[in-house]
């Protein structure tokens, strides 16, 4: 296990061992004091004190527990529906792990992408690359990417990815996504489990919207229903899954090629590979396509691809006799990259993953007019 998987391991109490409890004591403390400042940090923006409205509708993706929940395939599809209604929307990113976002840097500009991976961090560049016609600017403060998508990009819609914790832009529309299989990151704040603020900041949220609710046994879903309906009687809620969109070879994704339909090759031995924070939902997805999954090979969220890391792919591979390996969208910006992939004498296939509505979606999307 790497460290994200231990981590978690420990905080969902599935290690029931001494130093399991010695470190979930240690971190519950640490917990306390995580709740005291974002408690104090929410009480000041809730008198909208440093809040700043701009001129244009604002609409934030979030979610309230660290974790993939879908963002990305929420952001890209949000911003289809704005280009079909004739708006050209700006996605504002925080740039994650890209290579300076103290700055705010214009990442694509209507679909033309401007620079390279690793100065955007891979959700960023991963948006600027499947949103055709929408701009993409990363940078800590949205304040200003906000102000540069108005004034220099002409944007008439601001899609905020991430935004829900960062409140000093003011949003017409806060969007969260719960993640069916882990709704509340095990009950506890930051680092005590996953919750980045108290439950209770849902009261915020505008619309709700549970993920990956094909994952889990309907009873799940049910319940968690009945508790969003306890706490939060007046939101809207929808339910949601990973629809598999299309699956590409690595050349075909980087080069921008058309893609193929899902579930080709679904009984050729397959390793899953991912650096996401929930690698097993990908297993799930891609089994849920039919493929034949061989091999689970997770990294941390957000992982920087090196080429020992190609090297112990390959070593997996061949271990488990798999005969092509499947990666996510947002590994395949980073393994694109990597020179060494290319020396890997196995098919390199890329998933893209969309979201789907249950039910509801014309209801949604009536939701997001502002």
């Amino acid at each position: 296990m790497n460290g994200e998987d231990i981590f978690k391991h420990i905080v969902s109490g599935e290690d029931q061992s001494i130093l399991g409890d010695a470190v979930r004591s240690g971190l519950s403390l640490l917990s306390k004091g995580y709740k005291k400042v974002v408690t104090m940090r929410n009480s000041k923006f809730d008198t909208n004190k440093g809040v700043v409205r701009v001129s244009v509708p604002v609409i934030s993706v979030g979610n309230i527990a660290a974790g993939g929940t879908g963002k990305t395939p929420m952001v890209r599809f949000i911003c289809d529906i704005l280009g079909q209604k004739g708006f050209h929307p700006t996605v504002l990113s925080r740039g994650y792990r890209a290579k300076d976002n103290s700055h705010n840097t214009i990442i694509s500009q209507n679909g033309s992408i401007l620079v390279e991976p690793e100065e955007s961090g891979d959700e960023a560049w991963l948006l600027a690359k499947v949103l055709p016609k929408s701009s993409v600017i990363i940078g800590r403060n949205r304040i200003e990417s906000a102000h540069i998508a108005i004034d220099e990009l002409r944007a008439d819609y601001l899609v905020m990815d991430d935004g829900f914790q960062h409140r000093a832009l003011y949003r017409d529309k806060d969007i969260v996504l719960i993640d069916a299989s882990n709704p509340f990151g095990y009950e506890y704040v930051l680092p005590r489990g996953l919750l980045r603020e108290p439950i209770e900041g849902l009261e915020r949220a505008h619309i709700i919207v549970l993920t990956k609710v094909d994952q889990v046994d309907p009873g799940v879903v049910a319940a968690l229903r009945k508790r969003l309906a306890r706490m939060l009687p007046q939101k809207p809620v929808y339910e949601t899954i990973h629809k598999p969109r299309a699956v590409y070879t690595l050349e075909e994704w980087a080069d921008g090629a058309e893609g193929n339909a899902v579930g080709l090759d679904s009984d050729l031995p397959m390793m899953a590979v991912s650096g996401i924070g929930n690698p097993q939902s990908f297993t799930k997805t891609l089994e849920g396509c039919g493929y034949n999954i061989v091999h689970t090979m997770g990294f941390g969220d957000h992982h920087d691809f090196s080429d020992d890391d190609v090297v112990e792919i390959w070593k997996q591979a061949f271990a488990h006799q798999a005969k092509a390996i499947i990666i996510t969208e947002k590994d395949a910006v980073k393994l694109s990259q990597l020179h060494t992939i290319e020396d890997l004498r196995i098919p390199i296939l890329v998933l893209s993953i969309g979201i789907e509505f249950i039910s509801g979606k014309q209801e949604f999307i009536e939701n997001l007019e502002i």
